[in-house]
């Protein structure tokens, strides 16, 4: 029997194979699972009663040297508020497409029983950034918007960002990556044409979802 010209066996081949394909791909979660914070490390990582670290996906907050007991600016404050939001409450861990990063932390946005998101709520204080990794993006977006509502109230870290900075040279942005470098990074050198993009100062690249990369440019505040 043919088709429009196709075997009802080609026809059921292809189709066959479409599901195959479509099953190998990555989906993204919302699978959830609840939990309780047995100690909080940092700004943006906790350690769960079963000793799991967990990541806070899509922000990243200053950081703190446990060992040298130093902290770049608004660290200790990042950690501070990140126990108070988390310390007593029965937490609901929601997935993204990547569940562990390289350290074998677990992934994961962090909702409270309340409905509280608390990624999304250190951003709103200023207590973090916007910091994008591939492939996890579900909740780009909402914490791009909790970023900018910081910037204009100009509180935490972007109280160290000067919005009217007038470098000499343009920051070099990846669109890919969504990270930005300075002018002769060696890492924006090896960035492909069609990734670039230009961007007039520090407060602009946050303000469009960018991130510093580490190795050229340190954490608003922190020399």
């Amino acid at each position: 029997m043919n088709i429009f010209g196709l075997s009802l066996k080609g026809v059921r081949f292809g189709l066959g194979m479409l599901v195959l394909i479509l099953a190998a791909l990555p989906v993204a979660s919302d699978a959830a699972e609840w939990v309780r914070a047995r100690w909080v490390a940092d700004g943006d990582t906790i350690i769960l009663q079963d000793r799991r670290h967990v990541r806070y996906i899509g922000i990243d907050t200053p950081e703190i040297d446990h060992k040298n007991n130093h902290a770049a600016p608004f660290g200790i404050e990042a950690l501070s508020r990140n126990r108070q939001l988390v310390e007593g409450w029965r937490l609901r861990l929601v997935f993204d497409r990547e569940k562990k990063d390289r350290y074998g932390r677990t992934l994961a946005y962090v909702y409270r029983s309340d409905g509280l998101f608390v990624n999304a709520e250190l951003l709103k204080e200023g207590l973090a950034y916007v910091l994008y990794r591939f492939p996890n993006g579900r909740r780009a977006k909402t914490l791009l918007s909790a970023q900018r509502e910081a910037m204009e109230k100009h509180v935490g870290i972007w109280q160290l960002v000067n919005k009217n900075e007038t470098p000499v040279h343009a920051y070099l942005g990846n669109r890919r990556s969504k990270r930005f470098h300075i002018h002769g990074c060696s890492m924006g050198k090896k960035m492909a044409d069609k990734n670039r993009v230009w961007l007039k100062n520090q407060w602009t690249a946050f303000f469009a979802g960018y991130a510093p990369a580490k190795d050229c440019i340190p954490f608003p505040g922190d020399k």
